[in-house]
């Protein structure tokens, strides 16, 4: 099911949305994180007036599936700036929290790109790969181009993941929300270091968003993901989106908890 699909499928009434997503987009016994986080942005971009993302704060505070509901409020909003809460919520309770922080661009005399990427996205004859096999069940929905050596449950020395990622929906890669619904689409990266799979859920995830309008040729994104830490059960890694032409759009910061 395309992304506009289920944003249409989605019933408003004043700053609450309800509706349902289809179990493709399952992680496990919950709806994929990316894909709760893209609806708590869909419910808080009705209030943004126009505003860009720039800046989102995930909190997945509980599995959610069957009927959602979504609400959104501003916290407060300025002249250029706006920032607005989003709770998502279905029959296990609440589900993610979100807060947003919408800008528009102003005019400065400073001008410093994020690192740059130079790997070039792969052509029409370079074959998608599934993450892993018997990967979650929202895979199906996404295309995987490995570039990392280390590929997740590979025993590899280094913790790092690196894939090209779109939508199999040629429809649905050129959505505004597809972004956030793919940029948690990696296993976490501390997954490359273990031989086999066990559970990982993540807790809490921020990404910073550096083009107001971000773009990309032919829907791949660069994503790349590297814990930084990982011991007690818990994993905190850095991650880092690229556009086809290498440009950084996005670094975020998520905390994971593992079950081994």
């Amino acid at each position: 099911m395309s992304i506009q699909k289920i944003v249409d499928g989605f019933v408003k009434s004043g700053t609450t949305a309800t509706g349902s997503v289809t179990d493709t987009w399952s992680q496990g016994r919950t709806t994929y994180g990316g894909m709760t986080a893209m609806l708590c942005l869909m419910a808080a971009e009705q209030l943004a007036e126009g505003r860009s993302l720039r800046s989102a704060s995930i909190g997945f505070v509980g599995p959610c599936s069957g009927e959602l509901e979504i609400s959104a409020e501003v916290i407060r909003a300025g002249r250029t700036a706006a920032t607005v809460r989003a709770q998502l919520k279905s029959e296990l309770g609440p589900g993610t929290e979100a807060l947003f922080t919408f800008s528009s661009n102003r005019e400065s005399v400073l001008s410093q790109p994020g690192e740059r990427a130079d790997i070039a996205p792969p052509d029409a004859n370079t074959p998608p790969v599934p993450p892993f096999p018997g990967g979650p069940g929202f895979t199906q929905n996404l295309e995987y181009v490995w570039v990392s050596e280390a590929t997740p449950f590979s025993g590899h020395d280094s913790p790092s993941l690196r894939s090209w990622v779109r939508m199999r929906d040629p429809e649905s890669r050129e959505h505004p929300l597809s972004l956030l619904c793919l940029a948690d689409a990696l296993p976490p990266a501390v997954s490359a270091s273990m031989t086999d799979r066990a559970p990982v859920s993540s807790m809490t995830w921020m990404l910073d968003f550096y083009d107001d309008k971000p773009t990309t040729e032919n829907g791949w994104w660069l994503l790349d993901a590297t814990s930084e830490f990982a011991q007690g059960g818990h994993s905190s890694q850095d991650m880092t989106i690229w556009n086809s032409r290498g440009e950084c759009v996005a670094k975020g910061r998520q905390l994971i908890t593992l079950f081994v």
